[in-house]
Order: structure tokens, then C-alpha cells, then sequence
């Protein structure tokens, strides 16, 4: 799930105004010039402006969430940690670019889930979900986002932990406060509003479900409260999957990765294989690498949990293929996959 910081338009001095203007119009237009331009872009705010400038650490933040959508974890971490130190030298805690920016950089840490960076994250994310809270008050943007960005980690930590049910509870609560804010703030039928929805979604399902499974997972709660869940993540995808037009890559592959979750959670191995080699197909036709900062590997993971063909090992293989391209050796979501791959040999 991806909770990446939309920024209320802000004021601007009027020598910053064109800096802004050429930064906006790039965001807008997209398409596969988006990174050079923006690099462009970049290096000639930092020598006209310097490189600790609002602006030109305005511009780096959206230049790295879009180079982020092609590199590795580990050099998208360094990258952000970067731009945050930039951040540092100029700019309060407060500020809403050091805000994107340090949210970038923690988003960006859990992903890699590498020994200690969940735990650092999690560490962290509270910290500034508190601060935000205190200064900025519960219902502001920022703390909205550092409430989503806390939640999401959640739901990954049980990755690393062997009962991760106050974990994936925690997240639950945490969309479920975010679901409130963004139904009040833009409108229940938002589309950010129904990205909280299926986060809440997930959570839930994961807190549900009888035994640790594909993905962030936890509690022994019984079968009625699962299939509770399951039809709830199952509402909340479909309404997912008709947002933002047959472009959006990137939700339309999350919902269909819910889906799959949803009805491996509920013992419906065939429906869960159908929705997630739907997932693999939008990841195969998708504009970019990374689009949505969805996991390649995780259709192929759900295919081979769903145990509905003699080739589960197969699938597998292909999970830690797709996760080995992205992810380091010792990240948390290619040890998923090793240990799969171990569990389905000794079958």
C-alpha cells in the first residue's frame, strides 16, 4: 500500500513562482521524460539557489520519488537520507518539505525491511506521528500522512515478528483515524479517502487471519471474523479497482492484490490465483518499474500459497526473481520467499 504525501498547494514569494511553475508542470505531465527533466531541473535550482533552498529541496523531493520508481531499495535509501540531510541544514521540523522529505525517507526504509530497519522505521514514524500531532494538531495533512506511513509499516513488521497481532491491530486503528480524517477533510468518496479504506482494509484482514500467510498477517481470531474481514477487503478493492481511470496502474494493482488476499484469507484458492495473476499481468503492462511502489513479487508469492498448482515451487522461484531485482539480499520480503521456497521443497 502506498501513502505517498499529496501537499496543499502553499504560498510562494513571487521570484520562487517560476521555479514552482516548471516543478508543477513536470509532476503533471509525467511520462518517461519526468526523472531527466526533473534532474534538469534540479541541478539548476541548486546553482542558482543553493542546494539547502526550500525550492531546490522541493524539487529533490519530487525528484526522488520518481527516480525511486526505477532504482534499487538500498540506493533509494541512501538517496532520500541524502535529501533529508540537506533538509536539516536549512529548514525546521515543520517545514512541509522536510516533512515529505523525512516521510520519503522512512516510507523508503521499512520498504527495504532490511535486519533492523522495521523496527528503526517504526522507532521513528511514532516519533514524528507524535511531534506532528502536538504541533500540527490531529487533523492536519502532514500528520495524516505521518499516521498512514506508520500504519503501512505496521502492517509489514510481521515480516520479522512471529505474532504480529498487536502490530497489524495498531494499523487497523491508525487507517481506520486516517479513513475519519480524509472522509471529513475531502469527502468520503475521495479517492485518498478509499486508499485509507483499503489500508484499513488490509490490516484488518491481516488481523484476522488464523495464522501468519502471505504477507503482514497475524492473530487466531475465528473463521466468521475472518470471512468478516475478507468480504470487507473484497468491497473496498472492487471500489478501488473503478477509481482514477484505466491508467492508474498502481491502485488498480494493489486492489487486485487485496482481492487475492482477501480470498486466500477466506479458503478460495482459485479466486485468490485468478485476482493475483491479474496483479502479474498489470505489472507486466505498467509504464515504469516500481509504479505505485507496489511489490512485483507478491502475486507470485500469493500464487504459490494458494496451493492450486503442482508448480507452487515454481511460483515461488519467480517472487524471489522479481523481489532479487529490487530488494537486498537480506531484506525481509526475499527471506519470505527463501523460506517458502524451503517449506514447498520439504512438502
Amino acid at each position: 500500500m502506498t501513502t505517498a504525501p499529496v501537499r496543499p498547494d502553499d504560498p510562494a514569494q513571487p521570484a520562487d513562482r517560476s521555479w514552482i511553475a516548471r516543478l508543477r508542470a513536470i509532476v503533471r505531465a509525467g511520462g518517461p521524460s519526468a526523472a531527466a527533466e526533473l534532474g534538469d531541473l534540479l541541478a539548476s535550482a541548486r546553482a542558482h539557489l543553493g542546494a539547502s533552498h526550500a525550492i531546490t529541496l522541493r524539487i529533490a523531493a519530487a525528484a526522488e520519488r520518481e527516480l525511486s520508481r526505477t532504482r534499487q531499495v538500498d540506493e533509494t535509501v541512501a538517496a532520500w537520507a541524502a535529501v533529508q540531510a540537506e533538509a536539516g541544514v536549512s529548514l525546521g521540523p515543520d517545514d512541509p518539505v522536510t516533512m515529505e522529505i523525512a516521510s520519503g525517507h522512512l516510507r523508503w526504509l521499512a520498504r527495504r525491511a532490511r535486519p533492523g530497519d522495521l523496527r528503526q522505521a517504526v522507532i521513528a514514524q511514532r516519533a514524528e506521528l507524535a511531534r506532528r500531532r502536538e504541533t500540527l494538531g490531529r487533523h492536519d495533512h502532514w500528520t495524516g500522512v505521518a499516521r498512514a506511513d506508520l500504519a503501512v509499516t505496521l502492517l509489514t513488521l510481521p515480516l520479522i515478528e512471529p505474532d504480529g497481532r498487536q502490530a497489524t491491530a495498531e494499523a487497523a486503528e491508525l487507517a481506520a483515524e486516517e479513513v475519519s480524517r480524509r472522509a471529513a477533510v475531502l469527502g468520503g468518496d475521495h479517492v485518498l479517502t478509499w486508499e485509507a479504506r483499503a489500508l484499513e482494509a488490509a490490516a484488518r484482514l491481516a488481523a484476522a487471519r488464523p495464522e501468519n500467510g502471505p504477507g503482514p498477517a497475524a492473530g487466531r481470531a475465528g473463521p466468521g471474523n475472518v470471512a468478516d474481514a475478507a468480504e470487507r477487503a473484497l468491497a473496498v478493492a472492487e471500489a478501488c479497482m473503478s477509481l482514477g481511470g484505466p491508467l492508474d496502474a498502481g491502485r488498480q494493482i494493489r486492489a487486485a492484490l487485496l482481492t487475492a488476499e482477501a480470498h486466500l484469507a477466506a479458503d478460495r484458492p482459485g479466486d485468490a490465483e485468478r485476482a493475483a495473476r491479474l496483479a502479474a499481468g498489470l505489472f507486466s503492462v505498467r509504464p515504469r518499474p516500481w509504479w505505485g511502489g507496489a511489490d512485483p513479487g507478491r502475486p507470485w508469492v500469493v500464487i504459490a500459497r494458494t496451493g492450486a498448482r503442482a508448480d507452487a515451487a515454481g511460483h515461488a522461484a519467480r517472487a524471489l526473481s522479481e523481489r532479487s531485482r529490487w530488494f537486498p539480499a537480506d531484506s525481509a520480503w526475499r527471506v519470505e520467499v527463501t523460506r517458502l521456497l524451503h517449506t514447498l521443497d520439504g512438502r
